[in-house]
């Protein structure tokens, strides 16, 4: 565990000594704010709730987790650091678990980044108080806003972009060049990400298939507060096999 957290620390203050880490943060609060205050005003809608953040959240995930995790490993193949790693007294599960809990870390920054909505949809939603208790408490215990289906969403989005910097780490890991990884990355997530929005044309005979490859349909139930163990199941299975293939591919690296 120790060789972990080095490795993570070590990711960490490399992605935090190049401009990425800094402009991605910016980028994606802009783009989930404009989504939602511009298109979609998440404050004039009459209800307090999350789910237009939350799509718009989850979706630039989509294109920004590959963006975080292309240079993972491309880059080191490519500039031959990689091969140095190997000669070390580092096997290939720690090195993969280091950079993943590194890139999940700085995701956790990204969806961070989003806490200001659901703070400030509570605020509006709360009424006047009659009996001079903190408006800080009924925040939390009479505001318009359910805090259950903020909670699963919150979960969702973590466990969505753990789902994606595994398939973006498998990804960079499969090819040297930044560029073919990212768009891998996207290529693989794109599509069950696209399933679930078109749900309403697949026949019913598919719809049970389709719909559990679906990453929206997943999503959607932790966003309404529904904890089901079939997502959780398809989250962590879907994470487990892109670091699987991770590890098997600097492994067979390693033989060659």
């Amino acid at each position: 565990m120790r060789t972990v957290l080095a490795i993570l620390r070590r990711e960490l203050g490399s992605a935090f000594d190049q401009p990425l880490a800094y402009l991605l943060v910016p980028i994606y609060g802009i783009l989930v704010g404009g989504f939602c205050l511009w298109f979609d005003d998440v404050y004039s809608g009459g209800t307090a709730s999350m789910r237009t953040v939350f799509t718009w959240a989850g979706f630039f995930l989509l294109v920004l987790v590959p963006a975080l995790t292309m240079r993972v490993f491309a880059e080191e193949r490519r500039g031959g650091t990689l091969e140095i790693l190997a000669t070390l007294p580092i096997s290939e599960s720690e090195l993969v678990r280091g950079k993943f809990l590194a890139t999940v870390s700085l995701v956790g920054l990204l969806v961070a980044s989003t806490l200001g909505y659901p703070l400030m949809l509570a605020a509006l939603s709360t009424p006047e108080s009659s009996d001079g208790a903190p408006f800080l408490l009924r925040m939390f215990t009479e505001s318009g806003l359910d805090w259950g289906p903020v909670a699963g969403g919150y979960l969702g989005l973590l466990l969505l972009g753990a789902a994606l910097s595994a398939i973006g780490l498998a990804s960079s890991a499969s090819t040297s060049n930044p560029i073919v990884a990212f768009l891998v990355a996207l290529a693989l997530t794109t599509f069950p990400y696209g399933v679930g929005l078109f749900l309403d044309r697949v026949p019913l005979s598919l719809l049970p298939i389709f719909q559990y490859v679906s990453f929206p349909y997943h999503f959607d139930n932790l966003a309404r507060g529904v904890i089901d163990l079939r997502d959780l199941v398809f989250w962590g299975g879907l994470t487990g096999l892109g670091l699987h293939w991770t590890i098997w591919t600097l492994e067979r690296r390693r033989l060659e």
